[in-house]
């Protein structure tokens, strides 16, 4: 009798714990969920959806490959690391990310065209050594047609699927609330982490290098955002020159050897909302205000520098008070020479922003520089220079 689709694939999660053991480790954890109405595979993190007719076209080492290829869907947290980017070319990123690693690590055989519907499957080795994020700027800005097949479905953090455009599969997936996207996120942090325990050296680089920054200690954002604005000088206590807005009572302050004088540089790319500027402002205004005298040369910038204005401790005006405006691209390099240009020297800069920008970093040599990176829950982008934290 020929073997069902669920005996086929479990005997692909025994084959992959027996040779991979890391791979079989994480699939067997994954609940098997036919899905007629979807065309392929998919997971959700904890489910193994697919379908029949899909599953039974594909040989074993094809079969062995497409559960490596949810795994890693799961390790890499592709699920809800998409933030706000082209949803189509966001799963054409992550599919040659996953399928180079697949390759590599010699899990089952790629998936070939006649399998996917003629379209050519995501493998090219020029994205080797690269991450989700890198591959999707290079086929957002170069590609001019598309003609890639997908082995699976990819799910929104919302619980919605869509093999490409986000549409047709929709109402297979039910969404989840933000504390169970967060317990399971838990979940399988701690399972990447015992299989790749159990694994040994069977465990690909990229994991090694992702199960590293989940194993070591964190510093919350704002602590580090204070840590390094105080760092900036030497400081003591003081009961002399109140600010304007404390009114008539003197509070005891902090005082300092010279004026603490920071630049911020708001990143206003598209992909950072209003809230998370204000949230950010809020927390440099809270630090700021332990000090008796400071100067905040503040403004936003894309492919140009705008808005700048300047708050000081005397001048009674909260960061509250900044007109955020929103913009396009980002280029890093137009705040550096915007600084040369109007002579802003200031103790330490810091740059909220989504970490991508068009062009460099900037210059290393200019300032001290914090740069505090948002929408990279995996803590994948860091600077090429002074210190990177990661907003949540």
């Amino acid at each position: 009798m020929l073997a069902t689709a669920e005996e086929r694939i479990t005997k692909s999660r025994v084959r992959l714990l027996l040779g991979k053991p890391f791979f079989g480790q994480l699939a067997t954890r994954m609940k098997l969920q036919e899905t007629p109405d979807m065309p392929t595979a998919a997971t959700d993190g904890r489910n193994f959806f697919f379908n029949r007719d899909f599953v039974d076209s594909l040989d074993d080492p094809e079969l062995d490959f497409l559960v490596g290829h949810e795994v890693l869907h799961m390790v890499f947290d592709h699920m809800g690391a998409r933030g706000d980017r082209n949803h189509t070319i966001y799963n054409m990123a992550c599919d040659f990310n996953i399928n180079m690693t697949l390759v590599e690590q010699n899990i089952g055989k790629l998936i070939g065209e006649d399998k996917l519907n003629g379209g050519k499957p995501c493998m090219d080795w020029k994205y080797k050594g690269m991450n989700s994020y890198e591959i999707y700027d290079d086929i957002y800005e170069n590609a001019e047609k598309i003609d890639i097949g997908s082995m699976d479905v990819h799910i929104d953090p919302d619980g919605q699927g869509g093999d490409g455009d986000g549409e047709g599969n929709n109402k297979i997936f039910s969404g989840m609330s933000e504390e169970e996207r967060k317990q399971l996120k838990d979940e399988i942090k701690q399972a990447v982490i015992q299989a790749s325990q159990s694994a040994g050296n069977e465990v690909p680089e990229a994991v090694k290098r992702l199960i590293s920054e989940l194993v070591a200690p964190k510093m919350d954002w704002r602590d580090l955002l204070r840590t390094q604005l105080e760092s900036s000088l030497k400081a003591d206590f003081t009961f002399m020159r109140p600010s304007k807005r404390s009114g008539e009572v003197i509070f005891p302050g902090m005082s300092r050897d010279e004026q603490l004088n920071i630049a911020v540089f708001l990143d206003t790319s598209g992909s950072i909302s209003k809230d998370m500027l204000r949230d950010f402002l809020s927390e440099v205004q809270g630090i700021m205000d332990q000090y008796q005298d400071y100067k905040i040369t503040i403004a936003q910038f894309d492919t140009g520098v705008y808005g700048i204005e300047e708050f000081t401790a005397d001048d009674g005006r909260d960061l509250s008070e900044y007109e955020i405006v929103g913009g396009g691209g980002t280029d890093f390099d137009v705040v550096y020479k915007f600084m040369a240009d109007n002579d802003i020297q200031p103790d330490q800069m810091v740059m909220f922003t989504d970490g991508y920008p068009w062009g460099s970093w900037g210059d290393e040599n200019y300032c001290d520089t914090l740069f505090v990176v948002h929408g990279d829950p995996q803590h994948r982008i860091q600077s090429p220079f002074g210190v990177t934290v990661h907003y949540e």
